[in-house]
């Protein structure tokens, strides 16, 4: 495992040297005419060999950014000042994703006059950094996940992106993610539901029967608690106050309030049940470790490689930190709440927009094509363990060098319990506060009955203001 995961370690050095060069490039911090540093320089400075280094210089090569220039060094082509520029306002999780970089570098290959100049983005608050920027002229294409882009549209800045013509080649459910009135303002690039991502070795160790399709969530309470006596350690985690997680208990009883005797709102049983089950997981510290810092999906992936946990909540995009790795791990759908229950689980779609304020628009335009473009979805499925929004290819054979999961494949049989978190009935906002206290329950600053009546309260209150709102047009 050591040696796969050095190997990651020496790729994404490269790449981040080709990416670093390429933005001073093209942000002009590299002027034409400028000379690169040298390649001893540039090795000591990203940590590689001087045979990398001129292996990474090749690359903006053949991007036409540089000439190389026998015993004198790598300049910068004069043609780059006459390029078109497009801003991408983007995640800086995409690398990692599906291969943001190679992409990018591909798009410049096939386009040589465009260069896409990636932007990285506040993830604590995509949303109102991207409509900044945007509304300053400094933004031509948009990625957003199905949870932002529904942010978007709640903030009533949906007209910010372009109209696209639908493509029927992605997945439907890919691209309902993206639809606002009716129109589609954004390509999914690729999806993926919650599932539960396992240890197949602990499973074996511990003589437990791997997890399917018809566990509980008991199940896997008493599974982790196995799991923990045989091994010393913790078995399952995830981020408790995560509105990617947390929300999926809900999504599985529904969110729902009723009056109590005393004519009080309150959750109503089967919400409150959703809570109870994930309460007893998340409180229960012999198989569950306490809250580590952070509130992000790192600290999740970290203890899973180190083999601390058995388990952990995951989409297919956190797999791509194992696929260089020789971890023994597959997939299951995630529990249910009680036997015989329908299974449901939060779909999660990442996509791009063009906006529509771009001053570049046919360029930003072709970018986003490219992105949900057959040859670009192919490098997402051969070069990442992520999920194209392409159906042909997502389902096609790749020779697989990857470390994939032999159940890769599942997603394609979980198609009916997909849900957005939009399924809720909730605005972002209202989830978001769900997410604070959540936090202060787990926590312990709150207990439950206070967790209950909060709930419910921004529940109720939700509910008058779309009762208002249903007055006034009825009006």
């Amino acid at each position: 495992m050591n040696n796969k995961s050095g190997r990651q370690s020496f790729r994404e050095r490269l790449d981040y040297m080709v990416s670093k060069l390429r933005t001073d490039i093209l942000s002009g911090i590299l002027q034409p005419g400028a000379f690169l540093p040298a390649e001893s320089t540039l090795a000591k400075q990203f940590e590689l060999s001087n045979k990398s280094v001129r292996r990474g210089l090749d690359v903006l090569v053949q991007e036409g950014l540089i000439v190389k220039i026998d015993r004198v060094g790598s300049m910068v082509m004069e043609s780059v000042k006459e390029r078109i520029r497009i801003h991408f306002g983007c995640s800086s999780s995409l690398t990692k994703d599906f291969r943001l970089d190679d992409l990018i570098a591909e798009f410049h290959r096939m386009h040589p006059g465009i260069h896409v100049l990636p932007l990285a983005l506040n993830n604590f608050d995509h949303v109102n950094t991207a409509t900044e920027l945007i509304n300053n002229g400094m933004l031509d294409v948009l990625s957003l996940n199905s949870t932002q882009f529904q942010e978007l549209a709640e903030n009533g800045s949906a007209g910010l992106l372009e109209t696209l013509e639908p493509d029927p080649g992605l997945y439907p459910i890919a691209s309902e993610a993206f639809l606002h009135d009716g129109q589609l303002l954004a390509y999914p690039i690729s999806f993926s539901p919650v599932v539960l991502c396992y240890n197949k070795a602990h499973f074996r160790e511990a003589d437990l029967p791997e997890p399917d399709s018809y566990w509980t969530w008991d199940d896997l309470i008493e599974a982790a608690r196995q799991l923990s006596e045989k091994r010393g350690r913790h078995a399952v985690y995830f981020v408790p106050a995560s509105e990617n997680r947390y929300s999926v208990f809900l999504l599985q009883s529904g969110i729902r309030t009723m009056e109590d005797d005393e004519h009080h709102q309150t959750l109503s049983p089967e919400t409150a049940n959703s809570l109870n089950v994930y309460s007893r997981l998340v409180n229960n510290h012999q198989i569950f470790p306490k809250y580590l810092a952070g509130n992000h999906d790192d600290e999740t992936v970290s203890l899973f490689v180190q083999e601390q946990v058995s388990m952990i909540l995951t989409t297919y995009y956190n797999l791509n930190d194992f696929k260089d790795l020789s971890l023994d791990y597959d997939l299951a759908p995630l529990p249910t709440l009680k036997a015989k229950d329908p299974q449901k689980t939060l779909l999660v779609t990442i996509g791009a927009a063009v906006v529509e304020n771009s001053r570049q628009k046919e360029a930003a335009r072709q970018f986003v094509e490219f992105l949900a473009s057959p040859e670009a979805q192919r490098m997402i499925r051969e070069r990442s363990v992520s999920i194209p929004a392409r159906k042909r290819i997502a389902e096609m054979t790749v020779d697989d060098h990857l470390n994939r999961p032999s159940r890769y494949l599942m997603y394609r049989e979980l198609f009916p319990t997909f849900s957005y978190l939009r399924d809720l009935g909730l605005p972002i906002a209202v989830l978001q506060s769900f997410r604070k206290l959540l936090n202060a329950y787990w926590s312990r600053m709150i207990d439950e009955t206070a967790l209950y009546e909060e709930m419910s309260r921004l529940i109720a209150e939700e509910n008058k203001v779309k009762a208002d709102k249903a007055t006034k047009t009825l009006l």
